[in-house]
């Protein structure tokens, strides 16, 4: 691929490939080359990197014989997601040489983190230092979790768990999508301020991705942990209908697009467990001990996807749109006219939306707008509501 030149995956790759010109164009001349090269391999790395949908292997996982298709299957991925890293590699070493000194077992994780306290500079660095600094610093950051992953690969625990297999290289491209395009922040962030949804390709899909887990495995527990209760309070002779209640959220959930971007370990849970439901429904009498367990079971684990939250890229989201919701209540605070101030509540629930899944009690709340929005209020309920979302923004605590 020429330097410079994006796959025209869609309107955002576009954008963002028209960012990196710009960024790298704004580098001192002696830089500028160098500067261009290193972040278009990066931006193609990323892209080679992307997610792989791998969910006909998982399906099948449990399988014995489909072990040696699957890795027939996997390893030409494997070799490219190495070739790929070592591409970059070659490049970021090329234009921007190594240092002679480094730690050669800091990974990816020491890549962006805080000189020693040791080390004091003489001199603050050039930019051309700093960069060389950093591109050195991931440089060997990638070779070290290639190693890692080769480590991983060796060992028999792995290779003979279709499922943990699946998880090591799909958690292994997603750390280094992720390493790659903090370099390319990092890089652009030298000249100018910006975001990274607006220089690092592939990061809105990220970011789409993350939010479409979040929403839809929030909606999901809400709706499963009421089945959950109904089920443990329900009749033996009932027990069948109430779980095939059930057993339909359940299903509706596993055809979204959220299903196939869980987490691999995730997915797993979530398969196993709703196989082993549908086989219960179906048992005549119904075991009733093993059927409320496991759906209690279910029901927590659901719960606990609520750590998508913690997902660096939903963090960083979170804090804009909390910053942005908080700000619209003050502003309509600021108004005592009952039409300014249903106008500023609409705005304050449009970006509290983005939240959704972030925290129980703003969810409840968010819930409800669905079914009696912001926009039918009467006019002397509006400053009470906006008091309450103003309230549920300021318990939530900083992303």
């Amino acid at each position: 691929m020429p330097v410079g030149i994006l796959p025209p995956e869609d309107a955002a790759a576009r954008d963002v490939e028209e960012r990196l010109r710009d960024l790298a164009a704004r580098f001192p001349p002696a830089l500028r080359e160098r500067v261009n090269r290193l972040l278009f391999g990066a931006a193609e790395s990323i892209l080679q990197l992307a997610e792989v949908d791998l969910v006909r292997f998982e399906a099948g996982s449990s399988a014995g014989s489909h072990t040696l298709a699957l890795w027939e299957e996997l390893a030409p991925v494997m070799s490219e997601t190495v070739e790929s890293v070592n591409r970059l590699v070659a490049v970021a070493e090329e234009v921007f040489p190594p240092r002679a000194e480094g730690d050669l077992d800091a990974g990816l994780d020491a890549a962006f983190g805080s000189a020693s306290s040791d080390s004091v500079a003489e001199r603050p660095p050039s930019k051309e230092e700093e960069i060389a600094g950093m591109v050195s610093a991931v440089s060997m950051g990638l070779r070290r979790d290639v190693t890692r992953l080769g480590e991983r690969l060796r060992n028999p625990s792995v290779v003979s768990d279709t499922w943990n297999l699946i998880s090591d290289l799909l958690e292994f491209r997603g750390r280094l999508r992720a390493g790659i395009g903090e370099l390319i922040y990092q890089l652009a962030s030298t000249v100018e301020d910006v975001e990274r949804i607006n220089v690092v390709p592939g990061y809105a899909m990220d970011l789409s991705q993350a939010l479409l887990v979040r929403n839809a495995a929030t909606n999901l527990a809400f709706l499963f942990r009421g089945h959950a209760r109904r089920i443990a309070a329900t009749p033996d002779d009932r027990l069948a209908t109430v779980l095939g209640e059930a057993l339909r959220d359940v299903q509706a959930f596993s055809r979204t697009r959220a299903l196939a971007a869980l987490r691999t370990a995730d997915k797993r849970i979530f398969l196993e467990t709703r196989t082993e439901l549908h086989a219960l429904s179906l048992e005549t009498p119904p075991r009733v001990r093993e059927i409320k367990l496991t759906t209690e079971n279910l029901a927590r684990f659901l719960d606990s996807l609520s750590m998508v939250s913690r997902r660096e890229n939903l963090r960083l989201h979170d804090r804009q749109h909390l910053a942005e919701a908080s700000a619209e209540v003050e502003i309509a605070r600021q108004t005592t006219e009952a039409s300014s101030v249903r106008a500023g509540l609409v705005r304050a629930v449009a970006a509290a939306s983005a939240l959704y899944g972030r925290d129980a009690q703003l969810d409840a709340f968010l819930r409800a707008q669905r079914h009696f929005p912001a926009e039918w209020l009467a006019d002397t309920e509006t400053a009470t509501e906006l008091g309450k979302l103003g309230n549920l923004l300021a318990a939530i605590p900083a992303p």
